[in-house]
């Protein structure tokens, strides 16, 4: 009985964990880590429905049958996984992020790929930001949300220079 108690302690924060340095440095860059494998989701197809849900406006890519996007709407995006909306607005900040969110998630410019360390899923998507990082220096400065790929799964964001 001694062992339930103490499962029932660790699991809110295993449930929660964190996505490791690795992940997110692989989501950054759009390159594997150690420890990290990457599977880059095309983006050569892109959907787009008007009328996705009532309020919003959708543009995804299928992959493996699945739907992976941004929604839109007057209260901001989301990023669409699975039918089910994540606004980045409720996002948890990572450690060490150092600006604020982007406005604007372009689909078709932004890399999309599936993470896959240390037993957990995520959901990769990644970019400069809108106005600045298209060209010079600023091309290191990178945004990235990490969706963890499960029932109830958490939405991160991160950003930093990467290429350092």
């Amino acid at each position: 009985m001694r062992w339930l108690s103490v499962l029932f302690a660790l699991a809110p924060t295993m449930a929660f964990a964190l996505p490791s340095d690795a992940v997110v440095k692989s989501c950054l860059e759009n390159q594997a880590q150690p420890g990290v494998t990457v599977t880059d989701i095309p983006t050569h197809e892109i959907n787009q429905e008007d009328a996705f849900r009532p309020g919003y406006t959708a543009e995804y890519l299928q992959f493996n049958g699945v739907r992976v996007g941004v929604a839109r709407s007057k209260h901001g995006a989301a990023i669409l996984y699975r039918e089910k909306l994540y606004p980045v607005a409720k996002a948890a900040v990572l450690k060490g992020a150092k600006a604020a969110q982007p406005e604007e998630i372009h689909v078709e410019l932004a890399s999309w790929a599936w993470l896959h360390a240390d037993g957990r899923q995520y959901l990769c998507v990644a970019d400069n930001f809108d106005g600045i990082g298209r060209s010079g220096s600023f091309q290191k400065i990178r945004y990235g949300y990490l969706l963890e790929a499960r029932s109830g799964g958490k939405l991160f964001y991160t950003n930093g220079v990467v290429g350092d």
